[in-house]
């Protein structure tokens, strides 16, 4: 039997072989590698995301149930290794991020040409991929969905975890007044204007609507960036400003909230979808322009790469177990190299 050491040296998969919690999942080699297409690009890969997909994709509780056995993972930073005949913007030496190709757990990768972003100088390639999700998103949802003008003002729920905190820092290079919601370890939540430390307070669930209001007074919010759901977005849509935008990003709280459109109606708002994997799919030279964008600004210290830790890949036991008790806001990532 082969041990981990071997396999790491032979080159290895994580091959997901039942769905479960924890999944069954082992190293395997590679095997033989298929030929490259003309328009794919080879990868060495160095390291890849362990996202909150992933988890519910090995699971079996995802909405894409792939056939077993399969390689799980769709995020990867690596070294372009050879090309196909007809790729122009790669060449082998080349450290590139791949996202949205399937079976990124693994040395090696095959992905199509129009899917690769390279990462700039002096970027780690573990911190590109660690902050796809949520820096992406950020990017996605205020400047591309929202269209966020300089002084305009952005209301940012969850403020704590990764999706906020690049908002956060998104909307002060565009030049937004930024306000905050976060969450206190004992249920409450702590509301605060950036611009005005003094302003912080203290409220319970059921007293958030007033809270916002107190803290936005009359003008309210241009923007909400709502990565929380439930009761939280209807505090927020009854705070936004005239023409404000609610980005739904997700429902980390738990249900999914009903909006009463009578709210959007007298405020002239609109709810605004973020769902970069729909944008990959929809529209992929506009999704690889905007990781571009995001990983130039991370590279220029605009914005902080998400907190995360490495784990090799053959310890997947151990990142399964990690997983659960990161901190907040946090990313876990499978070493390779």
């Amino acid at each position: 039997m082969n041990t981990s050491a071997n396999i790491a040296d032979e080159g290895y998969a994580l091959v997901c072989r039942e769905y479960g919690d924890p999944p069954d999942i082992q190293p395997q080699p590679i095997g033989p590698e298929p030929a490259i297409g003309t328009h794919e690009v080879q990868i060495d890969v160095l390291c890849a995301a362990f996202n909150f997909t992933d988890h519910l994709m090995v699971q079996g509780r995802y909405q894409d149930k792939p056939a077993l056995p399969f390689v799980p993972g769709l995020d990867a930073a690596g070294i372009v290794r050879a090309t196909g005949s007809s790729v122009q913007r790669f060449k082998p030496g080349d450290v590139v991020i791949s996202s949205g190709v399937a079976g990124a757990w693994s040395c090696r990768l095959i992905a199509p040409e129009h899917r690769l972003v390279r990462v700039p100088d002096g970027l780690d390639p573990s911190d590109a991929v660690a902050s796809i999700n949520s820096h992406l998103t950020a990017y996605h949802g205020l400047i591309d969905r929202a269209s966020l003008a300089c002084d305009e003002r952005v209301l940012v729920l969850g403020a704590n975890g990764a999706v906020g905190k690049a908002s956060i820092q998104i909307a002060r290079y565009m030049g937004a007044e930024v306000f905050t919601v976060a969450r206190h370890a004992d249920g409450k939540f702590a509301l605060s204007a950036e611009a005005d430390p003094s302003s912080q307070r203290v409220v319970a669930a059921e007293d958030l609507k007033n809270g916002i209001r107190e803290l936005l007074g009359k003008r309210g919010a241009d923007v909400v960036v709502d990565p929380v759901g439930d009761h939280f977005t209807e505090a927020a849509v009854r705070n936004l400003a005239w023409r404000g935008r609610l980005l739904v990003v997700g429902f980390a709280a738990g249900n999914i909230p009903q909006i009463r459109t009578n709210l959007l109606l007298l405020k002239g708002a609109a709810i605004v979808g973020v769902y970069c994997g729909g944008l990959l799919i929809q529209e992929t030279d506009a999704f690889t322009g905007q990781m571009e964008a995001m990983l130039t600004l991370m590279s220029e210290g605009v914005l902080t790469p998400a907190p995360r830790e490495t784990l090799p890949a053959t310890r997947f036991a151990d990142a399964w177990e990690r997983f659960s008790s990161a901190p907040r806001g946090s990313k876990l990532v499978l070493g390779f190299a």
